[in-house]
């Protein structure tokens, strides 16, 4: 498995590389923006919709963040694990993704290896360990593989 991702890395490191040299050009009219609607990076549009709390299977709490992946490009989508760098931070410390969940948080992981093609979008969560249950979580995405510094960000309180 490790080996197979490992190469679906290399082949999509290279793709983007003779597409961003191909391309000529950069923006970044989105940089920093909190969104609550869907904005684009690259062929893809994401939200950062919603988190709620809940429990690892050790107690620890976790937030699980909602995304709303969508491909509003002409190509069919990647998955949004390929796609998207998604990062979260608390008090400025970025926060390690959570795997085993307490059955009570009624959480799935599969869609963010679900491909999705033109036109369609599919609701992904991620979880991540947080420090505290007080401060709040700031939220970015950005292009797994690009050129363009182009950030969605959104902040939470979990309090």
């Amino acid at each position: 498995m490790k080996k197979i991702n490992a190469l679906l890395m290399a082949l999509l490191i290279a793709a983007f590389a003779v597409f961003a040299l191909g391309s000529g050009e950069s923006t970044n009219k989105d940089q920093g923006k909190d969104s609550a609607k869907g904005d684009e990076i690259g062929k893809y549009s994401v939200v950062i919709d919603s988190c709620r709390l809940a429990k690892d299977y050790e107690g620890n709490a976790v937030v699980i963040v909602k995304y709303v992946f969508k491909n509003v490009g002409d190509d069919d989508a990647a998955a949004f694990y390929v796609t998207f760098d998604d990062t979260v931070y608390q008090d400025g410390v970025g926060l390690n993704e959570a795997y085993i969940l307490d059955e009570s948080a009624n959480y799935s992981a599969d869609n963010q290896r679900k491909e999705i093609k033109k036109g369609a979008s599919i609701e992904v969560e991620v979880a991540y360990e947080l420090n505290d249950t007080t401060t709040d979580i700031e939220v970015e995405v950005k292009e797994l593989f690009s050129f363009d510094d182009t950030t969605i960000t959104k902040t939470f309180s979990i309090a």
